[in-house]
């Protein structure tokens, strides 16, 4: 029996039509993930290329403040809960005092208030510290490794998405 809105000659459940629908339907999701894998990808090759080769100078900080703020956003199922901790650290370095100076760098947010650490920072801007393993060789391989596999998985994704639409569009 024909639907009401099928062309002449045509059934709903005719084998091109199911093959058509199937293809969009796999083809949606498919992208979908894609360009999210594409997008973590992109923000990991970012992060994986964090270069604090040039801060050699060294200093012991006491963690001064740790702050945690939570941000709520949407509502009923799709509400969604962000937590945010920021450190910040006094320390002595190139002769001048810093207090409440953010820490950044690889797991900042591991260190609490009292803690003391070893932080990193370029002699030539004293008050921009990391943690001190933020400059140790290969600290940031680890997200570009991942971002590779991402961004291969996206890509591929993407095409196959890509292919299903064609195919679907010329049936």
């Amino acid at each position: 029996m024909k639907g009401s809105f099928d062309p002449p000659g045509t059934s709903a459940s005719s084998p091109r039509t199911v093959r058509r629908v199937l293809s969009f339907s796999l083809a949606a999701p498919i992208g979908l993930v894609s360009l999210i894998l594409l997008i973590i990808g992109g923000v990991f090759l970012a992060v994986g290329q964090a270069d604090y080769s040039d801060y050699t100078g060294r200093a012991e900080a006491l963690v001064s403040a740790r702050e945690q703020t939570t941000e709520t956003r949407g509502t009923g199922d799709n509400k969604r809960t962000q937590t945010d901790i920021d450190v910040f650290v006094d320390y002595e370095a190139e002769g001048r005092e810093f207090t409440s100076v953010k820490l950044n760098g690889l797991n900042p947010s591991s260190y609490n208030e009292g803690d003391e650490l070893t932080v990193a920072y370029d002699p030539a801007d004293p008050g921009d510290p990391v943690t001190a393993q933020s400059t140790e060789e290969g600290a940031f391989d680890l997200f570009l490794w991942l971002a590779v596999g991402m961004l291969a998985a996206g890509g591929i994704g993407a095409l196959t998405a890509l292919a299903l639409v064609v195919i679907a569009a010329r049936r």
